[in-house]
């Protein structure tokens, strides 16, 4: 039976378990908080990721899995607001929280499918990835950060048989089913994104796929 791993086990991250579990997948999901593990449908973990040795604790108990599916988002004011009028601290979320627990997550579950001969990746962002927008720069710049650790995750670990891919997604979550009129990504398309990206064959992965909703501008 195929396992899944969720980092981030709210929103996304329950509903790529509810999707998969319901194909005969077994899921673990890891939670800042215990209400959050509690109610993952599956087995649920506290832990705060944005720690290394958290990470690895995490990993142990989650045991063996062939995909691992990073969710998490950092606690904190969304975008981190105005260059010139921010606070100081604008950056401290994404430097203390996003970059650590992506960095981890790439060596600690990348190392962990290397060892078992293979398996996937897929580390979830928004459209800053691609482009920094105004009153966003702090979380543009961590965006680009999680992109450039996902590229460098994704040729390391191919000779190692680990898919590693980057999900953009270039909106605004709607929910589980519902696209908001065309102006919402729907998390359960997501699921079913992050289930094709898996099962692609290794002579054709995809490192890098963005999502857009139909009612939204695509920027190329």
């Amino acid at each position: 039976m195929p396992r899944l791993l969720v980092l981030g086990a709210r929103n996304l991250g329950r509903v790529v378990a509810e999707h998969l579990t319901g194909q005969g997948w077994e899921a673990v999901g890891v939670a800042r908080s215990q209400e959050t593990a509690a109610a993952f449908p599956g087995h649920g973990i506290v832990a705060d990721l944005a720690k290394a040795d958290e990470m690895r604790r995490a990993i142990a108990e989650a045991g063996e899995f062939d995909l691992a599916v990073n969710a998490v988002s950092p606690k904190g004011r969304f975008g981190g607001g105005d260059l010139t009028t921010t606070d100081d601290d604008a950056m401290s979320p994404y430097l203390e929280q996003l970059l650590p627990e992506v960095f981890a997550f790439f060596r600690v579950c990348g190392g962990a499918l290397a060892e078992r001969g293979g398996g996937t990746l897929i580390q979830v962002t928004g459209g800053s990835a691609r482009r920094a927008l105004p009153q966003r720069a702090p979380w543009g710049a961590a965006a680009a950060g999680v992109r450039a650790l996902s590229q460098a995750a994704a040729n390391e670990l191919k000779p190692r048989n680990v898919h590693a891919a980057l999900l953009v997604c270039d909106g605004s979550f709607g929910e589980d089913d519902d696209d908001a009129g065309g102006e919402r990504i729907p998390l359960r398309e997501l699921a079913k994104t992050v289930q094709f990206l898996h099962e692609q064959g290794r002579g054709a992965w995809t490192h890098e796929l963005v999502v857009t909703p139909v009612g939204d501008r695509w920027t190329p």
